[in-house]
């Protein structure tokens, strides 16, 4: 969430911020929340000069005493005191409960490069990777992957529903093997490996994201305060909720490896068949605790190693500069990669790479000091798909797709595989 101070010290920029983003609805937000802030802070104010009142009466009372004067108006002005701060304070912890509840319904500030757009047809490219695959016989992976006998989604269908699919014979081995080359891949570059809690609290899924935006992706184990993770990203943040990290220790980089799941409400068309689009699937997530000053090296650093991933797959890709009407509420800039799917004739989303600044690690509290005393400063969050493996292996069936109906092994995967092709 944003800083109050930012907030109350230029309203302006968060007002403009978002116009920018196209929530005018929001705007009147702003002022709501300087509304209530300032009866926090006139609340917390009249109850320390109460307590201060009570203090300097007592006082009186004792000097009076001491003079054999009455004390009988002074007494009654005493006993009242305790109910007057007992108001005050709970007027204080409405108004901050208020605060708190808006400050969570605002989204982030936006880095100046984010490019103005209404949807994502207006996201602008910033570069391409490798050679588009084109042709008028080329299969999309539905159909390869049925030929070959490499998942079933009808009898999925049966056992569990819509855009679910039992993975089989060589795609299983597929899978495992991006898994496995993924966590090589970070290891080599020194981040620590984790596979995280894959369900998480309320309180740890609010501290990642708007859970309002997410009511149509999460899912809620019913009876429990317990939610099934869409990422690895917000366990990973949940880690170190509440703690205060040594500076010097920072950038941490972690790579989580974990199942997702996701409602996908809004999946239409063929995305509802195959494995492109569904409700569970498995994720190699890249994410940093950065100090602020080195959080947007960091970003591109991210970027980065997602873009060199997909080359060594040899994998042809575009990378997307997220516009302000598709990146969200959590991210203050966003990255997306695009793979070409020739089956499909056009690029589609793979990973996603973001930069959060201090949004995220200020609703989970996350702070770092260069040393026991210091002032603190709240830390930067960024995160990055580094493969999500179905839509993956989406990719790799299309574009490794050969006439007679096989497909061949990306040569850095033949190694985890122990095959250089599926065929039948």
């Amino acid at each position: 969430m944003l800083d109050i101070n930012l907030v109350r010290e230029r309203p302006e920029m968060v007002r403009e911020d978002l116009q920018r983003r196209g929530l005018v609805k929001k705007i009147p937000l702003v002022d709501e929340l300087l509304g209530w802030d300032k009866k926090r802070r006139e609340a917390i104010t009249g109850a320390n000069e109460l307590k201060h009142r009570r203090n300097k009466i007592a006082v009186e009372i004792s000097r009076l005493k001491a003079e054999g004067k009455p004390i009988e108006e002074k007494v009654r002005e005493m006993k009242a005191i305790p109910f007057q701060i007992k108001a005050a304070d709970e007027e204080a912890q409405g108004s901050e409960a208020r605060t708190k509840e808006i400050l969570l319904r605002l989204p982030n500030l936006l880095h100046p490069s984010v490019p103005q757009g209404k949807d994502e047809s207006e996201n602008v490219e910033v570069r391409r990777w490798g050679e588009p695959r084109l042709g008028d016989n080329l299969r999309d992976h539905i159909e390869i992957g049925m030929g070959l006998d490499l998942f079933d989604i009808e009898r999925a269908a049966r056992a569990a529903g819509a855009r679910f699919y039992y993975l089989k014979r060589e795609l299983v081995l597929l899978n495992y093997a991006l898994m496995k080359f993924a966590l090589d891949f970070l290891q080599e570059k020194g981040f620590v490996i984790y596979q995280p809690p894959y369900m998480l609290r309320r309180e740890a899924e609010e501290a990642a994201t708007d859970l309002a935006d997410f009511e149509d992706v999460i899912y809620k184990v019913e009876g429990e305060d317990l939610y099934l993770i869409p990422t690895a990203e917000h366990a990973l943040l949940a880690l170190h909720m509440g703690e205060i990290l040594e500076a010097k220790a920072l950038p941490l980089r972690y790579g989580g490896v974990s199942p997702c799941f996701r409602k996908e409400a809004g999946a239409h068309g063929r995305d509802t068949k195959g494995i492109f689009r569904v409700h569970q699937f498995e994720k190699v997530e890249q994410f940093v605790f950065s100090r602020p000053e080195g959080s947007w090296q960091e970003h591109e650093g991210l970027l980065a190693n997602a873009e060199e991933f997909y080359q060594k797959l040899q994998i042809p890709y575009r990378v997307m500069n997220i516009c302000t009407g598709d990146i969200g509420t959590v991210a203050a800039k966003k990255y997306d990669i695009e793979a070409w799917l020739p089956g499909q004739g056009k690029y589609r989303e793979i990973v996603s790479c973001s930069n959060c600044t201090d949004y995220q690690a200020r609703r989970a509290g996350i702070r770092a000091r260069e040393f026991p005393g210091a002032p603190t400063e709240t830390v930067h969050t960024l995160n990055s798909t580094l493969v999500a493996t179905e839509r993956t292996l989406v990719a790799i069936l299309e574009n490794y797709q050969q006439p007679d109906g096989s497909v061949r092994i990306p040569e850095v995967l033949v190694p985890y595989v122990g095959m250089g092709e599926i065929r039948r």
